[in-house]
């Protein structure tokens, strides 16, 4: 399935709340048949552990009917989200993927000098690529997102998906449901990239942190924001297992449910 672009200018509709950057209406895209990805219905956001008052107020107003968490048991222990709906599903994509146990950035710190010259040989690009390949390939991403498909069909109302930082397991999740429902990937990565709008300004603190450890906060960027490159790596490796339709069928998606999530994500 597919669609036409959607009318110059479309964009996801952005949420602005200062403990829950990131979030975003992907309502409004063209899907298959001349259908419209319905408004209020599919959200995505970083994580949901700082929330405050007055943002949990506005996150309660988008009525969602179930959460979408895609992060490990290490950043789900360590970071649990504040609970905002009674129904909240855990999927562990990154489950079989060694470097997602490895230490964080706060940790790399430590050694900035040697950090940095990883930011600058084109590692972290390297690293990155390698990471979305990982979200098409690993037995836990293709579980995880079969589930997420699934799961996503047969709710009703308002669903909100998130990892930590709503970028890179999300970017993926919400990537995969609009090309399966027939989005025009211009539009996919349209949503895909106000990642870089969204996020950047609220990481202000780590690229600061970084400065003052003396390492170029502008060698951060292909880590903590996103690249077309990398999107295009996770979509060219789907071609390579034969397009979107044997992807899908690698994770169990028949082509009823795909009807379904058409029928469920979609409006006249």
């Amino acid at each position: 399935m597919s669609a036409q672009p959607s009318v110059p200018g479309w964009a996801p509709t952005r949420i602005d709340l200062a403990s829950v950057p990131n979030l975003r209406d992907v309502g409004g895209a063209s899907a298959c048949g001349g259908r419209t990805v319905r408004p209020r219905t599919l959200f995505r956001s970083t994580q949901l552990a700082g929330v405050v008052d007055t943002d949990r107020a506005a996150l309660e107003a988008l009525e969602l009917a179930m959460v979408v968490d895609l992060r490990t048991a290490r950043e789900v222990e360590l970071a649990p989200d504040v609970r905002i709906t009674d129904k909240y599903l855990w999927l562990d994509v990154l489950r079989d993927f060694a470097p997602a146990s490895q230490v964080g950035v706060e940790d790399l710190f430590a050694d900035p000098q040697q950090f940095e010259s990883i930011l600058r040989d084109g590692t972290a690009e390297a690293m990155m690529t390698q990471a979305y390949l990982a979200l098409v390939d690993l037995p836990s991403a293709r579980q995880s997102y079969g589930r997420w498909l699934q799961d996503l069909a047969d709710s009703s109302g308002s669903v909100l998906v998130h990892c930590t930082n709503g970028k890179d397991r999300t970017g993926w999740a919400v990537a995969l449901a609009l090309l399966t429902i027939g989005v025009d990937e211009a539009d996919v990565y349209t949503d895909y990239l106000a990642t870089n709008d969204q996020l950047l300004p609220a990481m202000r603190e780590v690229l600061e942190g970084a400065q003052r450890r003396g390492i170029d906060p502008e060698l951060f960027l292909p880590v903590i924001g996103v690249r077309e490159q990398y999107l295009a790596s996770a979509l060219e490796r789907v071609g390579e297992l034969g397009g979107m339709d044997a992807y899908l069928a690698l994770m169990g998606i028949s082509e009823k449910l795909v009807g379904d999530l058409v029928d469920r994500l979609t409006t006249d």
